[in-house]
C-alpha cells in the first residue's frame, strides 16, 4: 500500500496550483532535502508520519522519471528498497547477522556489516563494511566526511556482485550519499560516479525537482546496477 500511495504521487496529474516539475510526497509527509548529483541524478528525502523516529524515504529521479525508492532508518539500514518501473521490493531480514550501524562507524571508523534483502525474486546477502578516511570536504556548503567501502551481494543460485568505491556521510541526515564505486557482475564491470554536487533545503530554487541536471548526456546508455546503500 505503501508503494502504491508514492506512485500514484509520482504519477498523479498536477493540481492547477502545483508545479509539475516537482515532486510532491504522500499526504503525512515532510520533504527535507534534495541532491542534485553527477550521473544524471536527483533525490529528494522526505519522512512521514506514519514511520518511526528516525527513518525517512528517498525517491531518485532520472531524465525518463522515477527510478528508485528506499527507506533506512536511523542507522542506515535499507527496511525497504523498490526498483520502480518495472516495480522490484526487497525488505530487509531482521534481525540481522551483522546489522549496518551508522553509529559505530562514526565512533570508531569501520562498520562491518552481514543482512539479506528478501526481493521478488529470492533473498540477497550483502556482506562488506564501511570505513571513514579521515578526509572532509565541503560540497555546496554541505560538511561531509568521505568513507571507503567493499561489499559483496550473493543471491542463493550462485550470482555474484562485487563492489568498492567511495561515498560520503552526511552526519546532519544521518545518511549515505553516493559518491564513487565500480564493480564486477553478470553484466561485467561498471563504474558510475554519483558525487552530489547541490544540496538544496526547502524555499531554495531547485528544492523537490524531478529533474536531474548534470551529466545527463552521457548517461542515457550506462547500466548501473542498484545497490545497497551507494547512497540509500
Amino acid at each position: 500500500m505503501r508503494l502504491l500511495v508514492i506512485l500514484c504521487a509520482v504519477l498523479a496529474t498536477p493540481a492547477v496550483a502545483q508545479d509539475g516539475s516537482r515532486f510532491y510526497p504522500p499526504e503525512g509527509c515532510t520533504p527535507e532535502l534534495t541532491v542534485q548529483s553527477r550521473g544524471c541524478s536527483v533525490s529528494n528525502i522526505y519522512i512521514c508520519s506514519v514511520d518511526q523516529p528516525g527513518e525517512n524515504w528517498r525517491i531518485e529521479f532520472d531524465v525518463d522519471g522515477p527510478t528508485f525508492l528506499s527507506k533506512i532508518d536511523s542507522e542506515t539500514q535499507w527496511l525497504e528498497s523498490y526498483d520502480l518501473f518495472p516495480t522490484y521490493r526487497e525488505v530487509l531480514v531482521q534481525p540481522a547477522t551483522d546489522p549496518a550501524s551508522l553509529t559505530e562507524l562514526l565512533e570508531t571508523g569501520t562498520d562491518s556489516y552481514d543482512f539479506t534483502q528478501h526481493g521478488d525474486s529470492g533473498p540477497v546477502r550483502v556482506v562488506g563494511y564501511d570505513r571513514l578516511t579521515g578526509e572532509e570536504v565541503v560540497i555546496d556548503g554541505e560538511p561531509l566526511l568521505v568513507t571507503e567501502f567493499s561489499a559483496r551481494h550473493e543471491t542463493t543460485d550462485g550470482v555474484v556482485l562485487e563492489i568498492t568505491g567511495n561515498e560520503y556521510v552526511s552526519v546532519r541526515h544521518r545518511r549515505f550519499i553516493s559518491g564513487t564505486y565500480s564493480g564486477t557482475g553478470i553484466n561485467g564491470t561498471f563504474e558510475n560516479d554519483g558525487t552530489p554536487v547541490d544540496f538544496i533545503y526547502p524555499g531554495e530554487p531547485g528544492f523537490f525537482t524531478k529533474t536531474p541536471l548534470y551529466d545527463c548526456e552521457s548517461s542515457l546508455a550506462r547500466f548501473v546496477p542498484t545497490l545497497k546503500g551507494y547512497d540509500q
